[in-house]
């Protein structure tokens, strides 16, 4: 789990000194949180579910966002029509970028 926390940091740092599609670096206010949207944090998620399960649980896009409680990311995947088995699923607090849950479904 300490893996996946310094990863996080890692790719937040990153994400941090880039520009977003939604939000540029003159309007981003701190006080969001360091993932202060649904497209942050999908692109968080999509690293690490890739780190963790390999490039096949990109095949369980597209992913959902939910925010909870107005604090943590949930996002996971999705599956097609028909279509048995699991999906990746992570909690990212808004805030810090922590990644409070980490699991993939049967």
């Amino acid at each position: 789990m300490r893996r996946i926390e310094i990863l996080s940091f890692v790719f937040l740092i990153i994400l941090a000194s880039c520009k977003s599609n939604n939000v540029s670096q003159e309007e981003w206010d701190i006080k969001q949180g360091y993932v202060p949207d649904s497209t942050t944090a999908v692109q968080i998620a999509q690293i690490i579910f890739v780190r963790v399960y390999g490039d096949k649980v990109l095949e369980k896009r597209p992913f959902k966002t939910v925010l909870k409680n107005q604090g943590i990311w949930i996002v996971e995947g999705s599956l097609k029509a028909g279509e048995d088995g699991g999906v990746p699923h992570i909690e990212i607090q808004k805030a810090d970028g922590k990644i409070v849950d980490l699991y993939h479904s049967k």
